[in-house]
């Protein structure tokens, strides 16, 4: 994983969260296009460290 692909994930996740609060949610937009890119960059910081911690 590398931050090339960290980044696209993350704007994907923003994106995919903007679209459900705004098209989605009716009257009390919730809050996903906060949420998504934070576990998703959370996700992908793991798998990171996963990778980095395996013999080569």
């Amino acid at each position: 994983m590398s931050y090339g692909w960290a980044t696209v994930f993350t704007l994907a996740a923003w994106l995919a969260g903007y679209f459900i609060d705004e098209f989605i949610s009716w009257d009390d937009p919730m809050g996903l296009r906060i949420v998504l890119p934070v576990i998703v960059m959370g996700c992908c910081i793991m798998k990171f460290i996963k990778d980095s911690n395996q013999p080569k």
